[in-house]
């Protein structure tokens, strides 16, 4: 039964009048990165461990054919937008070494240099070497007039006239030997920076710019007014109007390394020890380590065709680019990264309920609440409603519901005062004036003071209550954990249970959303979308058996363009509303969906549900997602912006029965060949892995085949004949790009093929033709089984090799325990599982004292040794729950699952006194070792990196108080 009392005795205090909510244009065209702060751009990192061959990106070109390439000390990188290909030194490419220093695009093709004087031309995947040069070449410049000048490392300048090989060194007049960038401005002047400052030829003549330090000048770049900017490592300059300036003064002590000018006329700059500069109209903006630069020397600079920048540095590459998602984070002044509840107030602006108190968002701009409760602690927000006026409702997760006026708290209603449980998910403020609660028991209802609470014997499905909304015709629809409640006309004494199970046992309703005409109410669940019929009240499904990828859904959000948003623990689903209507009307069987994640721009795919409302449409259209990382902000209506760029679409390679056939030319296929795969690449970056492909092979396919994703085509048993292949690529909201990959071939046919046979076999008659085409059918048995067992052995071969890439990426060599890679993973799970259940876990680094004179006394090959006897001390006296790794050097890590610090030390102080008492007679006489051992735990700490350092510091102060000890920090 219900219970009611009245803890309070204020008429009408709770009355609520329900906002009407207006359809209402766009208040203001959202700004795209490009045309935002610098913050706003979002962030994506490479290194050797996503695919380049070294971590420094000597120069970054983008060819016409739209592949973006990247120059380092260990070759260059093609990029085509999922996956890196290296071509290094040999015979392939004519170079003498793969240190490559410059990319300079040439026309239709591409210039490689680098060491050892090495030039190649990259053009229609051919190579062509050029001769070598004396010297390493920095730089590449071809003049109007076709000639080739080369700056080189000590070695002055060289370029190349009517086949003869000339040069200005510094007896020329060079300021230095070390030439690094040439320019060529409208006047056809040369300008050289050196490692001495600049220099400027007019036929062949050298004059030194005394008016630039003599100083490496790294840098130069004509921009867009016709002023010659110079980068040097004592500041950045501009020439223009005959004489040369500071660019700002503020630039003075800049050691600048590299220049662009973008297409919005921004000045980016990049430094040798100070990160990434930005001069727009938002000033002067810097980039460093701190938010999210690889390394803060910045070596080369590039925008793209698509407006990303890409940015080399020592450590890595960064790129810099619009995206459809915006994500507010606690570095941005949210009150916490967890956000459970996000809600859209009638006057723009949206709060962020999260883990750590509540937020507002205004435009751009957050405001955290000073919120504190009578004991002292923060409130953990799980749920949001508007009331009346400036009042807020805010559920939270163990101290009840709170009232804010003007964002002040002024009320605190909780179990002592009659609400359900102190465990708030979801609010309803009725059109009746009475409030409702959702609570972890029962639903409450608060009205003149009075509050009632309902649980299963009142016929709610179940007490765990979720979700709640109001229908058009006055229906409350209350989700629980068992299924849905409606109480009819929003009387708590007629209430319907509506179980979900006929739908693939689906139990939990997360969310509702009611279609205008009032005709449905979609709700999300743990099993998918389901669809409830107002006319007979019928269910019906739209899930993972329609192609959807993801079961659980928690919030649905419709936005203005017919589109139903979707939150997940896996991302963002967006689906179109009337398709979904047609598949749950059983029209269709399939329905297509766009899938976002931390790719599009999220701070965290994961997101929240289980309270309410987890996403909500704001007042300008804009679709914001409660997450583990912050709040999601996306803009339906941009995202067509991202399809509008026209793709270029490139033919990779190409097998005919499994041999690979060279593309360069229209090719020419053997007869016999029943097989031919086609691979090919759409050269975006903004959304690579959204490039959707269609193709066409002209004499065979009636129209164009659609590939979705999939950027490999595949054709059996074509007949003899001539062919064409074409393929076109768009991104999703895009048209289909114009700039087509074309591909002829001829498929040759056997001698039985060709008419004169024909005609000879109709001389010979029935019998002939019956002889051979049982001769076929025999040559194509034995070359199927001939392919069966070519796959079976190349299989074999294949899972052998990938089992012993995959054994030797993840252990040490020398000790065969862990490496530093297997340990990174182990320490990844083991955090994220102690933050999840609320378990320690401690982490010791350790270190070998004195290991330096082990190597200097005796010999690396006893340092060997003594490093394969300590990883057996340390295999023997660890528990089974424990976790060993070498870290590296004389660095072995360990970690302690499930386990307190002072358990730690312990067991540290075993392994510690076992080294000690190692006898090292059996290779090495006289040789005693010990070790010192840093140990740190988990509790309280934000990220597993923390840990680390932690430890770190610890093994630190164990060396300082004089090595072979075990300090725990603190």
């Amino acid at each position: 039964m219900s219970r009611a009392v009245r803890p309070f005795a204020l008429s009408r205090l709770f009355r609520l009048v329900l906002y009407a909510w207006l359809p209402l244009l766009f208040l203001c065209r959202p700004l795209s990165a490009a045309d935002a702060p610098l913050d706003d751009y979002y962030r994506d990192l490479w290194n050797t461990r996503n695919g380049l061959p070294h971590n420094t990106i000597n120069s970054i070109a983008q060819t016409a054919e739209g592949y973006l390439w990247f120059a380092t000390w260990e070759g260059v990188a093609r990029y085509n937008g999922r996956e890196f290909r290296t071509f290094e030194r040999g015979a392939h490419t004519g170079l003498p070494d793969s240190g490559i220093r410059t990319l300079v695009p040439d026309g239709e093709g591409l210039l490689v240099a680098g060491a050892r004087g090495g030039i190649s031309r990259y053009q229609h995947q051919r190579w062509t070497a050029e001769p070598d040069l004396p010297a390493m070449v920095n730089h590449v410049l071809r003049t109007r007039d076709g000639r080739l000048w080369f700056a080189t490392e000590g070695g002055g300048i060289y370029w190349r006239q009517d086949g003869e090989l000339n040069h200005l060194g510094v007896d020329d007049g060079l300021p230095g030997a070390a030439v690094y960038r040439l320019l060529e401005d409208e006047d056809g002047v040369i300008w050289a920076g050196t490692s001495r400052g600049l220099a400027v030829i007019r036929d062949q003549r050298v004059q030194v710019v005394a008016q630039i330090p003599a100083a490496p000048v790294l840098a130069l770049l004509l921009d867009r007014q016709g002023r010659l900017l110079i980068g040097s490592e004592e500041g950045a300059y501009v020439h223009e109007q005959g004489g040369f300036s500071l660019l700002r003064p503020e630039l003075a002590q800049e050691a600048v390394s590299a220049l662009l000018e973008d297409d919005s006329g921004d000045l980016w700059l990049g430094t040798i020890d100070r990160g990434l500069i930005r001069l727009s109209r938002f000033g002067l903006e810097r980039l460093g380590l701190e938010q999210g630069l690889p390394d803060n020397r910045v070596v080369s600079l590039l925008q793209d065709s698509e407006r990303n920048i890409w940015v080399g540095t020592n450590g890595g590459l960064l790129r810099l680019r619009d995206a459809p998602f915006t994500s507010f984070t606690q570095d941005d002044g949210l009150a916490g990264n967890y956000v459970r509840t996000v809600l859209a107030h009638g006057n723009g602006s949206i709060w962020a309920g999260t883990s750590n108190g509540l937020s507002r968002i205004d435009g751009d701009r957050v405001q955290t609440l000073a919120l504190t409760l009578a004991d002292g602690s923060v409130p953990s927000i799980l749920s949001l409603a508007q009331g009346s006026g400036d009042t807020l409702w805010a559920g939270t997760f163990t101290h009840g519901l709170l009232r804010l006026e003007n964002g002040t708290l002024a009320q605190v209603i909780d179990r002592n005062q009659g609400l359900g449980a102190n465990e708030v998910r979801a609010i309803l403020p009725a059109v009746d004036g009475s409030l409702w609660v959702g609570t972890a028991k029962g639903l409450s209802r608060i009205k003149d003071g009075w509050i009632s609470t309902y649980y299963q014997q009142d016929g709610l499905p179940g007490e765990f209550v979720m979700a709640l909304h109001q229908a058009d015709n006055g229906d409350i629809w209350v989700g629980t954990g068992v299924g849905v409640g409606i109480l009819r006309q929003g009387r708590p004494d007629r209430i319907e249970a509506l179980y979900l199970n006929s739908q693939e046992n689906a139990e939990y309703a997360f969310g509702f959303y009611q279609e205008p005409d009032g005709k449905h109410m979609w709700m999300t669940t743990d099993w998918g979308l389901l669809r409830y019929r107002y006319r007979d009240g019928s269910l019906s499904m739209v899930g993972k058996p329609h192609g959807l990828p993801i079961e659980k859904m928690f919030q649905p959000v419709a936005d203005r363009l017919g589109g139903l948003w979707l939150s997940t623990n896996r991302g963002i689903l967006r689906i179109d509303l009337a398709e979904a209507q047609r598949v749950a009307d059983g029209e269709r069987d399939r329905i297509a969906f766009e899938l976002f994640g931390e790719g599009d721009g999220m701070a965290s795919a994961q997101a929240n549900g289980g309270s309410g409302p987890a996403a909500a449409l704001a007042r300008d259209g804009s679709v914001w997602i409660a997450t583990a990382k912050g709040v999601a902000r996306v803009y339906p209506g941009r995202l067509s912006e991202f399809g509008q760029a026209e793709l270029p679409v490139v033919l990779e390679s190409a097998e005919a029965n499994g041999k690979v056939a060279d593309i360069r030319l229209p090719l020419a296929l053997p007869a016999g060949t029943d097989r031919l795969q086609l691979s090919f690449a759409g050269l975006g970056y903004v959304m690579p892995e959204r490039i959707r492909y269609r193709t066409l092979l002209e004499g065979f396919d009636q129209g164009w085949v659609d590939r979705g994703r999939q950027n490999l085509a595949e054709y059996t048993n074509l007949a003899p004949d001539n062919y064409v292949f074409r393929v076109a690529a768009a991104y999703p909201y895009g048209d289909w790009s114009p700039q087509e990959a074309r591909l002829a071939f001829t498929i040759a046919p056997f001698f039985w093929q060709r008419p004169l046979f024909w005609l000879l076999a109709g001389l010979l008659g029935l019998a002939a033709i019956g002889l051979l085409m049982r001769l076929r059918l025999r040559m194509l048995r034995l070359r199927a089984v001939e392919l069966e067992h070519l796959v079976r052995d190349k299989t074999r071969e294949l899972q052998q090799q990938s089992l012993a890439f995959e054994r030797q990426a993840r252990e040490d060599q020398l000790t065969g325990l862990a490496n530093r890679r297997a340990f990174d993973e182990w320490l990844a799970q083991a955090f994220e599982a102690a933050r999840r259940e609320h378990t320690p876990l401690c982490l010791a680094v350790l270190d070998i004292d004195h290991f330096k004179q082990v190597n200097d006394k005796w010999s690396h090959a006893v340092g060997d040794q003594a490093i394969r006897a300590i990883a057996t001390v340390l295999r023997r006296e660890i528990r089974t729950t424990d976790y060993v790794a070498r870290w590296g050097g004389e660095e072995f890590t360990l970690l302690f699952p499930v386990t307190e610090p002072d358990e730690a030390v312990r067991i540290c102080e075993r392994i510690r006194r076992a080294i000690a008492d190692l006898d090292c007679g059996g290779f090495a006489d006289g040789l005693h070792l010990t070790a010192s051992l840093g140990v740190a735990g988990a509790r309280g700490l934000a990220s597993a990196d923390r840990l680390l350092a932690h430890a770190d510091q610890a093994l630190y102060q164990a060396k300082s108080e004089g090595r072979n000890r075990v300090v725990l920090w603190s």
